[in-house]
């Protein structure tokens, strides 16, 4: 990187450009692929990569659903959410890709990306919605906290309580998840998405 930098007023800048660059600048970000099911049963898959951890005990994650811009309308994964409390969070892997892209459309509340995509879903353990029966991660998640963000309202912060953890047989070595075998998908800026490369390990000081 060179000695000089350009620097940017924040509020001088448009939406557009905001998101541009925040979603340029924190990468990668790990993406939330998740089922919902509203009140009259239909499930609802969609992706988020604005998705963190939040603490361990309890276990809680965090994602931040952005309102669709034509009228601040909730999204329906987020009012799913707020309206039954419940949710699966999974985390896909390379091989999702292209489902996770096409499950980001605009479909209508009525229909089912499941459906439409062809995406198996299995039974959850602790939760009504499904999960995906191909991930090999889900966390199902009890709603904890809705924080809504702006004002007028342009985002909804929901933090999830995970309740019950499905992880694949062949993820889980030693108690621990390893990246290889998960092959996890991540997104970077603009339409660019990342799976893991190069892995090192530093012992963290006492």
């Amino acid at each position: 990187m060179g000695s000089t930098s350009m620097e940017l007023t924040v509020s001088a800048l448009s939406p557009d450009e905001k998101y541009t660059l925040i979603s340029d600048c924190v990468v990668p970000r790990p993406i939330a692929w998740i089922n919902t099911q509203n009140t009259s049963g239909i499930v609802n898959v969609a992706p988020f990569s604005y998705f963190n951890i939040v603490s361990n005990e309890p276990m809680i994650v965090s994602v931040s659903i952005n309102r669709r811009h034509d009228n601040a309308l909730l999204k329906d994964t987020a009012r799913n959410i707020l309206q039954t409390g419940e949710c699966v969070v999974h985390l896909p892997s390379r091989d999702h890709a292209l489902q996770v892209n096409a499950s980001a459309a605009a479909f209508a509340p009525n229909e089912s990306e499941a459906t439409a995509l062809g995406l198996a879903l299995t039974p959850s353990t602790a939760v009504k919605p499904p999960r995906l029966a191909d991930c090999g991660i889900a966390l199902e998640c009890r709603l904890h906290m809705h924080v809504e963000v702006g004002d007028p309202v342009v985002a909804d912060l929901i933090l999830l309580e995970v309740i019950h953890l499905g992880v694949a047989d062949d993820l889980l070595i030693d108690g621990r998840i390893h990246p290889e075998p998960l092959d996890p998908l991540s997104r970077l800026g603009g339409a660019d998405y990342a799976i893991v490369g190069e892995r090192f390990i530093i012992q963290r000081p006492k």
